[in-house]
């Protein structure tokens, strides 16, 4: 995960249509009911779609793969939310977040659906904002917010997802999105062998008699740059391991 670096004015839709629908909801809840129904295409309209997907590179916004296909992710449930997998599903969700900016990203399906799911710990449950009168500063969530900055919480041994000091919240976060699932992790091994051939030729072109051209030095630099880029895939992983000169602890 890196962090994600929204505009901070929502698109126009949001803040018309979505603010009169979560005005709507919160009457809604006021008037004694708990069921709720939202619309899908304020969130997802074309223009939230397109700021999201500019402001994560076209990246899943927690395992930082390109995107083949994605969905509209709330961070805070909007329908329901479990504490742990296996707990029942806790009705109302965060509805009144659903049309909110800081609370959609864009991921991929398996992270979205196979993982992450209805998903939203916290370190003290007692504390959940259980409606729109509630105060979510009080909350504790212990999954990663990727507007957060995730390199406080979790970095890479080689392709291995850890967390940083085994603090919770990293803990928690690479075990519920799924962050070191087997397929996950063969890609991102493939990319760091890939990087860690281009760190290499620069290595042997600092020795004396090197057989290195200045061709092939220029264009593993070019590339080992690239890597770290927020637009790159799995960037994260390239930071740690090009600022630990690949000597992991």
């Amino acid at each position: 995960m890196i962090k994600i670096n929204k505009s901070s004015t929502a698109p126009e839709i949001l803040r018309n249509e979505g603010k009169d629908k979560r005005r709507a909801l919160c009457e809604k809840y006021d008037s004694g009911s708990r069921e709720f129904s939202f619309d899908g295409n304020i969130y997802r309209d074309d223009t939230v779609k397109e700021e999201l997907m500019r402001a994560q590179n076209g990246k899943c916004c927690f395992c930082e793969e390109k995107f083949r296909s994605y969905d509209v992710e709330h961070f805070r449930p909007k329908g329901g939310f479990r504490q742990k997998n296996g707990d029942t599903l806790e009705k109302p969700g965060y509805y009144w977040l659903a049309y909110e900016w800081d609370n959609l990203f864009l991921a991929c399906p398996i992270c979205n659906q196979r993982f992450k799911k209805n998903l939203f710990p916290l370190a003290d449950p007692t504390k959940r904002a259980r409606n729109h009168h509630g105060a979510l500063s009080e909350e504790e969530p212990l999954l990663i917010d990727p507007s957060d900055n995730p390199g406080n919480y979790i970095s890479f041994r080689e392709e291995i997802c850890v967390s940083v000091g085994g603090n919770i919240k990293g803990n928690t976060t690479i075990e519920i999105l799924g962050l070191n699932h087997e397929v996950l992790i063969e890609k991102r091994k493939d990319r760091l062998e890939h990087i860690k051939d281009m760190f290499e030729i620069l290595e042997l072109s600092e020795e004396p008699d090197t057989l290195i051209t200045t061709d092939k030095v220029k264009r593993a630099r070019t590339f080992l740059d690239s890597t770290v880029k927020d637009s790159a895939p799995f960037a994260a992983m390239a930071r740690a391991a090009i600022n630990s000169n690949f000597n992991f602890a």
